[in-house]
């Protein structure tokens, strides 16, 4: 039987089969994605589209929060809560005022984040100090 959305079977296939790493990645490309259209949409003074778009950008921040075990990851842990806590309030902040200024600056910081990630090559990813200097650098 034919697939209706081949893309949409190509992404869910994607994400299941994506290791953590590729997954966070993901999630950060979402996030900055729904941010960029979130500006346009404040700059066509279409404030529903943009809230749409800036609380699923939110809500991409509170799954990355979400699954953080710090417990586990040390202060890399620890520095990434704190990292995701403010981009959550700064998501708010900027739904309310639809101010892009701020939408650009957590754009920057999950940007400098998810090169961070990137960088790390698979092998590495139990080396959170790698991740850790290379985001504390960026920041």
């Amino acid at each position: 039987m034919p697939q209706s959305h081949p893309y949409q079977s190509y992404q869910v296939t994607e994400v299941q089969t994506a290791d953590q790493r590729q997954l966070i990645i993901m999630l950060y490309d979402g996030a900055i994605r729904f941010l960029k259209k979130a500006v346009i949409k404040i700059e066509t003074q279409d404030y529903e589209g943009a809230h749409n778009y800036l609380v699923r950008s939110r809500d991409v921040v509170s799954e990355l929060l979400s699954t953080l075990k710090p417990e586990k990851a040390g202060d890399v842990g620890e520095n990434l809560k704190r990292i995701y806590v403010y981009l959550f309030n700064r998501l708010v902040e900027a739904n309310l005022m639809k101010d892009p200024k701020i939408i650009a600056e957590v754009v920057r910081i999950l940007s400098t984040l998810r090169e961070a990630w990137a960088s790390v090559k698979p092998a590495q990813q139990s080396e959170e100090q790698t991740i850790n200097q290379k985001v504390n650098m960026r920041l």
